[in-house]
């Protein structure tokens, strides 16, 4: 019964990667549909927009819905990373990992205020979420090259194609924030909030690897286990 537990939380860190995907693009969908104050003329009205009129109530919903997955997600990675390497100091990983947090902070500020009503406040949010989680997406990459330049010290952290996944994420990431900023326009938004969702499904494949050991010990018999244990 008390490996029921981690077996969960690996199992939870593996698939909230996609629920998150799928929470967000239903989010958006549903306020496109329901009644909002967007330009009409707009094809790809601001992402703001679409939480205004009728849809402010689902819009808020569906951020207060997404933020709880992506604190597990980080926590999840920030745990991953303090069990994987002891090359870089933990507090160095903390403090990366607290500009995701903050970053889930400003995402529901942002969600919690409409752009209608009081648009300094929920610009605050939305510029804080972007600048932040743009910040994170960056040095975390930095830790998974340098662990990859290291990895005879740590061998978890030696498949060359997440540093390359992540540094493709976040360039895009970061040129279509820039880019947002200086047009205003609505499609380089959506791919900027998308591409953080892309940059954690990078995550996946070693929160899997994770939980396959815990799955499969939990299912050895007790004297079994320890038997094995006490051999390795």
């Amino acid at each position: 019964m008390a490996r029921i537990g981690p077996l969960i939380w690996f199992w939870s860190l593996t698939i909230l990667p996609f629920t998150a995907i799928l929470t967000f693009v239903a989010t958006l969908i549903i306020c496109i549909h329901v009644p909002n104050n967007a330009p009409k003329e707009e094809k790809f009205p601001q992402i703001s927009q679409l939480g205004t009129g009728e849809a402010y109530y689902y819009f808020v919903t569906g951020f207060a819905l997404l933020s709880p997955q992506l604190l597990i997600i980080v926590l999840g990675r920030l745990q991953f990373l303090f069990q994987t390497q002891y090359i870089i100091h933990r507090v160095i990983i903390s403090i990366v990992h607290a500009f995701a947090l903050l970053a889930c902070i400003f995402m529901l500020l942002m969600a919690s205020f409409s752009i209608d009503k009081q648009a300094s406040i929920h610009l605050t949010g939305a510029f804080g979420m972007f600048g932040l989680i743009s910040l994170y997406c960056f040095l975390h990459t930095m830790i998974v090259i340098y662990l990859f330049i290291r990895r005879s010290n740590a061998p978890q952290h030696s498949n060359i194609i997440w540093p390359i996944w992540f540094l493709v994420c976040s360039l895009i990431l970061i040129a279509f924030f820039v880019y947002w900023l200086i047009t205003a326009q609505g499609i380089p938004e959506y791919i900027a909030a998308a591409t953080p969702f892309l940059y954690f499904l990078g995550f996946v494949p070693q929160f899997w690897m994770r939980a396959r050991p815990k799955k499969r010990d939990s299912l050895l018999p007790g004297t079994m286990r320890f038997s094995y244990e006490t051999d390795a």
